[in-house]
């Protein structure tokens, strides 16, 4: 089994978040088409506004991803570098 992309496993609850207000969009919107003049532009807002809402999670969780990648990636450089210039006992 491989490993899931950290990124995609950060945003994934903003995504989800972002797919459940597309669903309440459709909701909102209602089953009457000729209410939709009245009934678009407030689900309209609410849907932007939801979307918004998401934004700021999901800098911030995918901000976590690369500073904890990149912070990885440095140990484990600065890990080679000990190995290479620490003596072999021999």
């Amino acid at each position: 089994m491989s490993t899931p992309n950290p990124l995609l496993v950060a945003a994934a609850p903003a995504i989800g978040a972002q797919i459940a207000a597309l669903a309440t969009l459709l909701t909102n919107l209602g089953p009457d088409p000729t209410k939709l003049p009245v009934t678009l532009s407030g689900a309209i807002d609410i849907f932007i506004g939801t979307v918004k809402l998401q934004l700021p999670v999901l800098v911030n969780a995918e901000w976590g991803v690369v500073i904890s990648e990149g912070q990885a990636k440095l140990a484990a450089l600065a890990k080679q570098l000990a190995t290479a210039v620490t003596p072999s006992a021999g």
